[in-house]
């Protein structure tokens, strides 16, 4: 999958991180309230290795392994509110993640960004299934995926969690003849 430039939901842009957006990519990543429910290595969620992360994701949206993570914007004023993306799994499969800054929890974006990037991938994409595993606790991500079509597919073991994750996935949709 190649990286894309940008997607546009009604209220925010799916962008390639651009340098100024590294300080609120450093805030979201160092909230434990957003970082609670994913898998990354406690020494990555420092403002060095988040930052060390930032560079490498921009340094490779042109190469052949492109780091698929993307920033989230404000379409008003072009702000970063959280991130996105993807990473490719075997089986025609595609996982989806995303996260906001709290202070835009609640309003529906995070439906929107999830829907927009399913989309985008079963449009421009050879993938079949996206995937969101989600940790047991983090019920309010476990509604947006819902909100956004995807099924329960039951607790699985996934290797970036310690512990079972509950699996979601949305097909990609048969075309009518």
């Amino acid at each position: 999958m190649k990286p894309f430039d940008f997607l546009n939901t009604s209220r925010t842009r799916i962008r390639r991180f651009q340098p100024k957006d590294k300080d609120k990519l450093v805030e979201l990543l160092c909230n434990r309230a957003v970082t609670q429910h994913m898998a990354f290595p406690e020494e990555m969620l420092t403002e060095k290795g988040i930052s060390g992360l930032f560079e490498n994701t921009i340094a490779l949206y042109e190469s052949e392994t492109p780091l698929l993570s993307y920033a989230i914007a404000h379409k008003k004023d072009d702000h970063l509110i959280g991130a996105a993306g993807y990473t490719i799994l075997i089986n025609n499969e595609i996982e989806v993640f995303y996260a906001l800054l709290p202070e835009y929890w609640g309003k529906g974006l995070a439906t929107e960004i999830l829907v927009k990037l399913t989309d985008h991938v079963f449009s421009s994409e050879d993938f079949d299934v996206v995937v969101a595993p989600i940790t047991r606790a983090n019920k309010a991500s476990i509604r947006v995926a819902e909100k956004a079509g995807f099924a329960h597919y039951g607790l699985q073991e996934h290797p970036d969690y310690d512990d079972l994750v509950l699996m979601l996935k949305k097909e990609k949709p048969t075309p009518n003849i």
